[in-house]
């Protein structure tokens, strides 16, 4: 003991590390694994040193003691403080002395002696007693048997991953800073594992076996193990390669992999409910996906095509039948989802032969599971086929449906829908048709939730294979049968609406009018019953549209309804109503008429005496609807539908009582508010009662049932109210208005604009159009208005939603032109009076009202006009200063009365012909701010903790909003004039606002800044903008800018410029800063006239700007300063073009290609941040091609890199990567976290065709000796040059789709731009191209020159 006691207070832990290390072979009373928990703990701290022999003796020791069968080296094996000692040792040593040593000492065979004591699973489950765990300290190791339980293992599998992950990494010695001697010593550690290619693939299978076993450890995955699957597959790779590799791989690994990968995609079975999945679980499920397609399925698809052999795939079931359902499910997913040529047949057919096969085989191995248990599987497996579109040919399906779908008089309704869904043609046979259509007449239509499954996909399916099929008059013939067959038609499944809805919507594509018309003769002929025959028309008839098939059939309908219909339930009945209603929309007015006269007697019972609630009453009075509209206007039977129309509306009205009724009666609310006014128009005065009952209606619904909620009567009656056949009739739109206007009025010393029915009336009537608001009803309603004000502005106060409607009604009416009697500015006074801060949007509508108004008395000059103004100047000049609360609705009113004159005067000149004087408005408007901003100065300084409420800080804005109309009217003489101690406490309130409210804050220190802003120098400008936050609005900080800068010269915006780019805040945290500079560039216009005579030499030089800007770039660490960065150099480029240098246009293409290298900038919102940063990049290269073409020449190289690193990030899959690998081995740029869309992929494509295609614009230049032929058009010599090295970026392309998948979807979006390149891509430079790649690479090219050829290449006329 006293031998292992190091002096760990020393100053070198080097020293008491090798003195450890001395000691480890000496007896002592210590054990192996409380000896290398001191080794831990001394190599944790030691620092690393060019030395490495100490190391290798730690190596040397524990390799030795992990050597043998005893319990003492089992012990030191399981313990995960070993391997945690390996993993800090590994790196120490050089890859080529630590793969010598590794291999003399068996270190792959003491891995695997490991991995096959952790894995038996027989030690676990025989400890599953739970015993009392011993206390101990932390430095004390556990026992032998606890590390052998359930619990144990856990710890080893960590540390045997952990250190695996960091032997691992140093034999991948690719990079290009790797030396010689780690490339060797890299060769030495793979070596390792390619000695003995069984013991890999048993380290391989043992490691998954411990991925699928944490699997099943209660919690979720974590971080840490995220590469486990990864590091696996390494494994495997490492291996020996000989051609049995793919059955080795079925016979050992299959299984194990197949078992994790079902278990991730079935993510209930793996997670509680209460627990959410981890991103571990999908880079699982990704490595697993890779493995198994890689290794297994690509294998076996390659040995498929040449000798049509699938014994790889049944091996692999054969042996993984310890859970059918995982292996079965897996192969399946797999094999559907390899890839083929869509547009080969050739491929299409190979791949259809494959999964066939596949399919085969998968099924045969499920035979030993319950026949529902396989019909689950079997429906998962169509699903997959479904969704890959890899199916089954049309016999495997049959016998699936004769085996498994079938079960007597049982019948499994989900598999026969998959079935279905696959491929309809199974079930188009005689035989089958029959049978299928037997069973689904046997459908109980008690079970309603069996009875909407088999509908909705056995019933619509079926419609639709019988269409493709050119035979939907065999389903409906199957259809008629089932129905006759039905022991009661109206609780058949056939009788069920979607079907008929469904055949509807496919009859006229599918049948013919000869096709139809001997369809109806057969049903003719066999018509014995009655009930289905109706059924049966009923879906004919609601899917004909087509006036020619019309013509056909209409007669042979007519004759075929011309019966007595006896006998039959109600609910079916009511289809013949439906049946001659189609036929009264068909048919001629005569022959109506004739319809009429043979309906008539059953129609008028029906409707007279039979429920409403009737599905027969119902179908009866659309019926009549459409025999009134044939008669109209003018019809020989019209005045009597028309009175039996009446009749019914008068039974719809007196039910309607309660909420309750309205919901029973809805369709018949529908049908009249959206059809009857059709008939409303009649040409003699007693048939108007149709048109009176429509309107009794309306308001009966409107506002006489007191328990309907506003927004729900506005539901039922806005068709009526939005009908053109209402709009287009004066008539009827006063007969609707007026009684609404009428019950405003004052009616027995009443106010009928405070009943409780009044918020209905006034929400009402915003419904209609302003095209129904006239002169007339306008002055009205605003006349009834000002009568009643006094009592409407006491029921506003109690009631908001009552007091938002008001307002909105009022503003909507004066938006027109409305001079009512009595017309005063008092009104705009009383309505403002009334106004509180508790709702924004009162608060807009009043100041709405009050400017439409002024507007209106200004625009329309009349007698009114001068004496309304001057009226309003003298009310403005008696307002007294008073309490802030009182000046609120004062200075509501200037606002909007200063507004309304700045408007006019802006588009019309003075006021000077109506002898006003707009100042005055102004100067009281100014006086109210400055007593509303002295006591709001003064309330925030009374106390340490000012109470600024939501409302106090709402009065705030409406007062800076009314400041900022001042400011900005530049023909006003009337300035704002507040106190040097009142403007430093608003300044102080600003800093306690801002927490709260950033906006208003912002808007009070653009206040403060227009006041004073000889206040602030340059710097304390600057430190300002260090407050603004991201979520900042531009506009509210381009307005401080130009507050500080109104009235300064060039030379002062200049120096501000100069100052913000100095400092070491412009990049940081806050954007206010990039925002005022990008301010000031786009106020920039040069020097101007005062700085020229003052004598300032020079001025600012905008590409050292840009150098400044473009440097910085890179390293942003914010999506917003990334962006707003991107937009100044973007402005720059564009409108200061002539003042960019070549070294500009050099360094942004420079920094696009630093900003996607692995150094690029680490965003920290990088939720959107891949697609923002490309679309910004994009812009930069874009503007560079268009507008600095012509410096470009000689420049290729760098347009070249620029174009290849965009290339690259647009087609990574950083998904694919660990975030450990991430880490450790960057292959992508960090704000990449997720893969591109094809939208910037159009976006890439749109800068090769930029260069491919240039516009005359963008290459033109004044011809000069020897600059080519006069006969070269500068769009022909800008293609020739660029046909000497675009076809590098094609080059790129074809080797980017090797490295990674790319989606369909991209490929699609960069073909535009690839094929612009290839057009100006010369036969020399295509066959540098092809010489370039490597046999994959040609195949590819191959492929896509084809598609070139056949789709991209322009051929001419």
């Amino acid at each position: 003991m006293e031998a292992m006691d190091v002096d760990e207070s020393g100053p070198s832990q080097q020293l008491a590390l090798i003195r450890l290390v001395r000691t480890l072979d000496e007896p002592g009373s210590l054990s192996s694994p409380e000896k290398i928990f001191k080794l831990c703990d001394h190599l944790t701290r030691a620092p690393h040193t060019r030395l490495h022999g100490v190391e290798e003796s730690i190596l040397r020791w524990l390799l030795k003691q992990m050597s043998g069968d005893t319990d003492s080296a089992e012990h030191v094996r399981r313990y995960a403080f070993t391997w945690k000692v390996l993993g800090l040792v590994f790196p120490k040593i050089p890859a080529q002395a630590l793969g010598r040593s590794l291999a003399y000492l068996r270190f792959v065979s003491i891995l695997n002696k490991t991995l096959a004591e952790i894995t038996n699973r027989e030690d676990r489950a025989n400890d599953n007693q739970p015993r009392r765990r011993k206390k101990r300290s932390a430095d004390c190791p556990p026992p032998l048997e606890e590390l052998r339980t359930c619990y144990g293992w856990l710890g080893t599998t960590f540390g045997v991953f952990e250190a695996l992950a960091i032997l691992l990494e140093q034999a991948t010695a690719e990079s290009e800073d790797v030396t010689p001697e780690q490339r060797v010593g890299a060769e030495h550690i793979k070596s390792l594992f390619s000695s003995s290619g069984d013991e890999t693939r048993d380290i391989t299978a043992r490691l998954l076996l411990l991925c699928d076993d944490s699997l099943s450890v209660p919690g979720s995955l974590i971080d840490t193990q995220q590469s486990w699957i990864e590091i696996s597959t390494n494994v495997w790779n490492l291996r020996l390669r000989n051609k049995d590799d793919s059955f080795e791989f079925a016979k050992h690994i299959y299984e194990r992999a197949s078992l994790i990968l079902a278990k991730l995609e079935d993510e209930p079975a793996v997670l509680p409910a209460h627990q959410t999945r981890s991103v571990c679980y999908d880079i699982w499920a990704r490595h697993t996906r890779r493995l198994l397609s890689t290794y297994f399925i690509r294998p076996a698809r390659q040995r498929f095509s040449s000798d049509k052999n699938i014994d790889m795939p049944k091996l692999a079931l054969e042996i993984a039948k310890q859970d059918v359902v995982a292996s079965t499910t897996v192969m399946w997913n797999l094999a559907a989802t390899t890839p083929r040529n869509a547009s080969d047949p050739r491929s299409k057919i190979e791949h259809n032969a494959w999964v066939e096969d596949i399919f085969q085989a998968v099924v045969n191995v499920l035979h030993s599971l319950a026949d529902q248990k396989k019909n689950d599987v079997l429906c998962r497996l169509l699903d997959s086929a479904l969704r890959t579109q890899s199916i089954p040919d049309t016999q495997t399906l049959r016998t699936l449906y004769q085996k498994n779908a079938l079960h007597g008089d049982e019948i499994d309704w989900k598999l026969l829908s998959k079935i279905l869904a696959c491929d309809p043609d199974v079930f188009l046979n005689a035989e089958d048709s029959t049978v299928m259509f037997d069973n689904i007449t046997r459908v109980s239509n008690g079970d309603t939730e069996t009875k909407d499954e088999v509908v909705s996909d056995v019933v619509r399916p079926l419609q639709d294979a019988f269409s493709n099929a050119r035979d939907l008059a065999g389903f409906i013939t199957h259809w008629y049968r089932s129905l006759c067959t039905a022991e009661s038609v109206e609780k058949s499944i056939w009788f069920d609406l979607k079907i008929r809805e469904h055949l509807a919507t496919i009859i006229q594509k599918s049948l013919s009018s000869s096709q139809l018309l001997r369809l109806l003769e057969e049903l003719e002929s066999t018509a014995n019953n009655k009930a289905g025959l109706l059924v049966v028309l009923d879906g004919i008839c609601s899917g004909l549209s087509d006036e020619s098939m019309i013509a056909d059939v209409k007669s042979k309908i007519s004759s075929m309804m011309d019966r007595k219909w006896e006998d039959i339930y109600p609910d079916i009945l009511a289809l013949r109503w439906r049946v001659i209603s189609c036929l009264a929309s068909w048919e001629t007015s005569d022959k109506c008429n004739h319809i009429w006269k043979k309906v008539k007697s059953d129609l008028k019972p029906v409707l007279k005496k039979s429920p409403l609630e009737a599905a027969e009453t119902f179908e009866a009075f659309s019926c009549c609807y459409k025999l009134c509209l044939s008669n109209h206007i003018g019809g020989k039977y019209e005045e009597d539908i028309t009175k039996l129309v009446s009749t019914t509306l008068g039974r719809i009205m007196s039910a309607v009582n309660t909420e309750g009724d309205i919901q029973v009666l809805q369709p018949y609310l529908d049908l009249v508010f959206n059809s009857l006014p059709r008939l409303a128009e009649q040409p003699r005065q007693e048939d108007n009662d149709l048109a009176d009952q429509i309107v009794k209606l309306f308001l009966r619904m409107s506002y006489q049932i007191p328990s309907l909620p506003a927004e729900q009567c506005r539901g039922y009656v806005q068709p009526l109210i939005h009908s053109y056949d209402v709009a287009d009739e004066e008539p009827m739109v006063d007969a609707l208005m007026t009684p609404l206007l009428d019950a405003l009025d004052s009616s027995d010393n009443q106010c009928g604009w405070t009943q409780p029915h009044s918020l209905n009336i006034v929400s009402l009537l915003l419904e209609f159009p302003v095209e129904c608001w006239t002169r007339g009803r306008r002055k009205r309603i605003m006349s009834s208005w000002k009568k009643q004000k006094s009592v409407i502005s006491s029921y506003v106060a109690k009631d908001s939603n009552y007091a938002l409607a008001v307002l909105r009604l009022l503003a909507k009416l004066m938006q027109q032109v409305t001079f009512y009697e009595g017309m005063e500015f008092a009104d705009l006074a009383n309505i403002c009076s009334g106004v509180t801060t508790g709702d924004t949007t009162i608060l807009g509508l009043t100041e709405k009202f009050v400017h439409s108004t002024i507007s209106q008395i200004l625009t329309n000059s009349n007698e009114l006009t001068q004496s309304y103004l001057l009226t309003a100047s003298q009310d403005v000049k008696n307002i007294q200063l008073g309490e802030s609360a009182t000046a609120f609705p004062q200075i509501i009113l200037l606002k909007g009365l200063s507004a309304a004159i700045s408007d006019y005067k802006s588009s019309n000149g003075s006021l000077e012909r109506i002898g006003l004087d707009p100042g005055v408005f102004q100067q009281k408007l100014a006086k109210l701010i400055e007593q509303a901003l002295s006591a709001f100065s003064l309330e925030a300084s009374e106390s340490s903790v000012p109470p600024l409420t939501e409302e106090t800080l709402r009065i705030l804005s409406v007062v800076l909003d009314a400041a900022e109309i001042i400011d900005r009217d530049q023909a006003s003489t009337t300035d704002i004039e507040l106190p040097g101690d009142t403007l430093d406490r608003l300044e102080r309130a600003g800093r306690i606002i801002l927490p709260k409210n950033a906006a208003l804050a912002w808007k009070l220190k653009s206040f403060l800044m227009r006041q004073s802003a000889d206040r602030y120098t340059a710097e304390s400008f600057a430190a300002m903008l260090d407050e603004a936050d991201h979520g900042v609005e531009e506009e509210l900080l381009h307005g401080f800018v130009d507050a500080y800068v109104q009235g300064k010269g060039q030379s002062v915006r200049d120096q501000l410029l100069e100052v913000l780019m100095d400092r070491e805040t412009l990049f940081r945290h806050s954007i206010g800063p990039l925002m005022a500079a990008r301010r000031l560039l786009e106020l920039y216009q040069g020097p101007n006239v005062e700085d020229k005579l003052a004598g300032t030499q020079g001025g600012l030089d905008l590409a050292q700007v840009h150098e400044h800007f473009t440097s910085h770039l890179c390293h942003a660490t914010f999506l917003t300063h990334f962006k707003q960065i991107s937009e100044i150099m973007l402005f720059l480029l564009d409108k200061h073009a002539n003042a960019m240098t070549q070294y500009n246009i050099d360094a942004t293409l420079t920094s696009v290609v630093e900003v996607c290298s692995t150094s690029g900038p680490g965003i920290h919102r990088p939720a959107k941040a891949p697609g923002e940063i490309f679309t910004a990049l994009f812009k930069l290269v874009a503007l560079i091609i268009k507008r600095h073409r012509l410096r470009l020449s000689g420049r290729s190289h760098l347009l070249l890199a620029a174009l290849r690193a965009l290339l690259t990030v647009l087609l990574a899959d950083p998904t694919t990567i660990s975030s450990l690998s991430r880490a450790r081995h960057p292959l992508y740029p960090p704000w990449l976290i997720s893969r591109l869309q094809p939208r910037h992929g159009d976006r890439f494509a749109r800068l090769l065709t930029l260069i491919c295609e240039p516009s005359a614009a963008a290459v033109a230049r004044s011809h000069s000796r020897g600059s080519g032929s006069a006969l070269d058009s500068a769009i022909d010599v800008a293609k020739r040059a660029a046909g000497q090295y675009m076809y590098l970026v094609v080059e790129m392309y074809v080797k980017l789709q090797l490295e990674g998948e790319v989606t369909r979807d991209m490929r699609r979006a960069l073909e535009v731009g690839i094929f612009s390149v290839l057009d100006i891509t010369t036969e020399g430079g295509r066959r540098v191209l092809n010489e370039s790649l490597d046999a994959s690479g040609c195949a590819v090219f191959k492929g896509l020159f084809a598609e070139y050829r056949k789709f991209g290449k322009w051929k001419g006329v």
